[in-house]
């Protein structure tokens, strides 16, 4: 059965045992013969501890002081983030049936810095992919997005090593997540989507849940570089990725 059979949705479902949203009988059968597939899988297995440990981080940052029961909505962090992490980690499998309740509805961007906030050195630190496994991943995401990419138009970032790629989604909008561990261990995430309220092709910078950020925009598509809190840095990378029409 050919890898590209598999949805992220059905993939990470199936490591999160939820065998009704997931082909398990398909997928077990493939693995039998498709390396392919298993360094997918072993790609999609985000460390769960990183991800539980930033929840509580999050949360213990906008409990106030234990006297009274805490509220649904509570300081700190807005509480357009929290929804944000809720929302984010359903679609990847973590936390379903989570809900809050918001009066305005974030964009992509807040949503993908809450998502990116959660990742730490060991979210991404233990995957190792070669070139033909990355392709595929590559080639996955292009069919969702309509986006050709190879990996050695991602792996030029001086101090940076490509990790994976992956198909997330935004109001049923596919949204494609490359990400990048730079060799102080931070994560980056460059995020793409397909837009059109026409922004500036000049990355802009800002900060965006305490990470540095780089944001702009290309031919119907819009782009997000975001992690650590390097300034300098992320406007050097977006600007390589900027130049390089990616």
């Amino acid at each position: 059965m050919a890898d590209r059979t598999f949805t992220d949705e059905e993939l990470v479902a199936y490591l999160d045992g939820e065998d009704a949203h997931a082909p398990v009988a398909e997928i077990r059968a493939a693995l039998q013969e498709d390396a392919a597939l298993r360094q997918r899988l072993d790609a999609l297995e985000i460390d769960k501890q990183a991800i539980t440990d930033g929840f509580a981080a999050l949360l213990a940052q906008d409990r106030p002081a234990p006297v009274l029961p805490e509220p649904a909505v509570s300081r700190g962090h807005s509480s357009a983030s929290l929804a944000l992490v809720a929302s984010l980690a359903l679609a990847v499998g973590l936390g379903a049936g989570v809900y809050l309740n918001r009066a305005a509805q974030p964009g992509w961007l807040e949503y993908v810095a809450a998502y990116q906030a959660l990742y730490s050195t060991q979210t991404l630190s233990h995957i190792q992919q070669d070139e033909a496994a990355q392709q595929v991943e590559l080639d996955r995401v292009a069919a969702a997005i309509g986006k050709m990419l190879t990996p050695a138009e991602l792996d030029m970032l001086p101090g940076a090593e490509y990790k994976r790629a992956q198909v997330l989604s935004f109001n049923g909008k596919p949204l494609i997540q490359l990400t990048f561990l730079t060799e102080d261990g931070d994560p980056l995430a460059l995020c793409i989507i397909r837009s059109s309220k026409g922004r500036g092709a000049q990355p802009e910078l800002s900060q965006m849940e305490g990470m540095s950020a780089a944001v702009w925009g290309r031919d119907g598509y819009e782009y997000l570089l975001i992690g650590g809190q390097n300034d300098t840095q992320i406007a050097r990378y977006a600007e390589v990725f900027s130049e390089a029409e990616i």
